[in-house]
């Protein structure tokens, strides 16, 4: 219990911090930026003390509670702050949800503890998570909280089969909590990875509900997400392409919301999770040069803390795409038409396996543009979205047609969980772009008003 008891401490220090700074507070509707706070704080505490722990662990590895007393210090330090600016600020009254929203609460809520449930039946059966989980993200973390000269195993060349070069957020934060904890508890992994679901939920639902002004369409976002059967399956997983998918919902968001340091932050940690995050990180920097230039230096100041780290470690570790494989090789790979061709196949496929029966997550976003339309005004923020998703998946084809593992192999084996990392951003964008529930409910003079 003391493992998840940090864990938790993760969640309230992001939380606090997020909270204070993270200029979330004046956002309305008042219970969807409460919302929006923990799930972005949720992300951002995990992230920051993964960070702290790796970097004070190796620069101090005689002093393995270092990290811990930084963080309560952390802590103190900012809950103290809060309280002295919330003395200060006159407190407003609080707007409670609609009837509509309270409802779609309730079945959010609902359509969560069902999900829940599926995750804890598969845990249950397989506690230590799927393959990847055991042999790579776990399998490190235990390297990292085992002390003394152990913890360099973790970014060992003799993992050739485990990807040495992949960045450590997830097993940091898993070995940050076992050494706190003095515990390796398999409860860890499970903790992790469902908080990772909590901050997604949190951020979609009230990202949207703040930035359309419509907690309708904010709640619609955040049960279409719970209702895509891949996305849950990847929680039990316990592996990194969930957390890295949150990342990259987050970071989106926040643009969206005008909060581009925070929003580089959340680009920064995704990069720390997986090596698409910094993929992800390129084509947000490019995307947002071309649609929304004055963002650019607060999101890459936001960023630059953590992409030094990952800059870092991946100056030391390298690239399993590129590190010592030849250019003509790669150019070989890059004129074979056939490969293309194999990959373009393998895209459709996998679109369509993500059919559980009858279903498919695709038809509730389908139905809602049918039904609501879209909305000429939010056509460049619809854009923005739509571009990052795009050249994301596009970088993801390129990366396929490079690598000089077995096309086959590597389609078979990693395509779905590059489907989880990206389908969040592209649901977002039909989010952005539809018109609001609430519009019908008015009336013509109402909507001539609003100019819409």
């Amino acid at each position: 219990m003391a493992s998840v008891f940090w864990a938790l401490f993760a969640v309230v220090l992001g939380s606090v911090l997020v909270y204070r700074f993270g200029n979330l507070t004046v956002l309305k509707p008042r219970w969807a930026s409460r919302l929006l706070i923990f799930g972005v704080g949720t992300a951002v505490g995990i992230g920051l003390t993964s960070c702290s722990f790796f970097l004070l662990h190796l620069l101090a590895p005689s002093l393995p509670s270092l990290p811990m007393w930084v963080e309560t210090v952390l802590l103190g330090w900012a809950t103290y702050d809060v309280l002295r600016t919330s003395r200060q600020k006159a407190t407003g009254a609080s707007s409670a949800p609609s009837s509509v929203d309270s409802t779609l609460i309730g079945v959010l809520i609902l359509a969560l503890v069902i999900a829940t449930g599926g995750i804890i039946q598969a845990w249950s059966m397989n506690p230590q998570g799927h393959w990847d989980a055991l042999s790579i993200w776990n399998l490190r973390a235990r390297f990292l909280s085992a002390g003394g000269g152990l913890a360099s195993r973790a970014w060992s060349p003799l993992l050739t089969s485990t990807h040495p070069e992949y960045p450590l957020l997830t097993s940091s934060f898993i070995a940050r909590c076992w050494v706190y904890g003095r515990s390796t508890t398999v409860a860890i992994p499970m903790v992790t990875a469902y908080f990772f679901l909590l901050a997604m939920i949190s951020t979609a639902t009230a990202g949207i509900a703040v930035f359309r002004a419509s907690g309708v369409l904010g709640l619609l976002f955040g049960l279409t997400l719970i209702g895509t059967p891949s996305l849950m399956h990847e929680v039990a997983t316990q592996g990194a392409d969930f957390p890295v998918a949150c990342y990259f919902l987050a970071a989106v968001t926040l643009l969206l919301l005008d909060r581009p340091a925070l929003a580089g932050l959340m680009a920064g940690f995704a990069a720390w999770t997986k090596d698409e995050g910094v993929l992800f990180f390129a084509v947000l920097l490019v995307t947002t040069i071309g649609f929304r230039r004055r963002q650019i230096a607060r999101l890459v100041t936001g960023a630059l803390p953590v992409a030094t780290l990952v800059f870092a470690f991946k100056m030391l570790k390298g690239s399993a795409y590129v590190s010592g494989r030849g250019a003509p090789e790669i150019v070989d790979r890059i004129l074979d038409p056939g490969r293309y061709g194999m990959i373009l196949g393998a895209l459709g496929k996998q679109f369509v396996r993500m059919v559980p029966w009858l279903y498919h997550p695709i038809v509730p976003a389908l139905l809602l543009v049918v039904v609501l339309r879209l909305e000429r005004q939010k056509r460049q923020d619809l854009c923005y979205s739509g571009t990052i998703s795009a050249l994301l998946l596009l970088g993801y084809c390129a990366i396929y047609v490079i690598t000089p593992y077995d096309l086959a192999w590597q389609l078979r084996t990693s395509l779905s969980r590059l489907f989880v990392q990206f389908w969040p951003t592209l649901l977002l964008t039909v989010f952005v772009g539809l018109r609001r529930p609430e519009e019908y409910a008015q009336g013509p003079l109402d909507r001539r008003a609003t100019g819409n």
